[in-house]
């Protein structure tokens, strides 16, 4: 089972998204029995529910968010993950500083599909902020999927 963790900041926006969306592609390919996925937040406090944003942008790719509530990024999830995959260079840093021993296997997403760049946070945004933000993620998961399939052992 390969465990994969996706890490923002609130946990309420872009590790949330990534998170639906990749277990779309993974419900779709049949290997729900081979890959799970989970998201956390470097800065949680309380439960919160998806931003409305997030919800609307995931909504329009028939994914629901309704039921997602922000998790705190702990050391056992980092521990428990094959691979972890940042939104930004900060939350890299800021998983590497919980977890150092992480290091080889913790990546920004841009940078594990071959890119260098950050996925910017829409928090606050716009319905067209949260799209952008959306399909940048979603761009950059197609990008990975194959990685992240031999990773899987298929």
């Amino acid at each position: 089972m390969l465990r994969i963790l996706f890490v923002c900041t609130g946990n309420t926006c872009r590790s949330p998204m990534a998170e639906a969306m990749l277990n779309a592609k993974i419900g779709a390919s049949g290997l729900a029995d081979r890959i799970k996925v989970l998201s956390a937040g470097t800065a949680v406090f309380g439960e919160a529910p998806a931003s409305s944003g997030a919800q609307s942008a995931m909504a329009k790719r028939s994914l629901n968010l309704a039921e997602h509530r922000a998790r705190r990024l702990l050391p056992e999830y980092v521990q428990a993950a094959d691979l972890v995959l940042a939104m930004t260079r900060h939350h890299k840093e800021a998983v590497g500083a919980i977890a150092p021993q992480a290091a080889d296997k913790l990546f920004t997403l841009a940078e594990f599909a071959g890119e260098d760049r950050d996925v910017s946070d829409p928090f606050g945004g716009d319905d067209a902020t949260y799209e952008d933000c959306a399909a940048a993620i979603a761009r950059l998961l197609d990008k990975a999927w194959e990685k992240i399939i031999r990773l899987a052992g298929e």
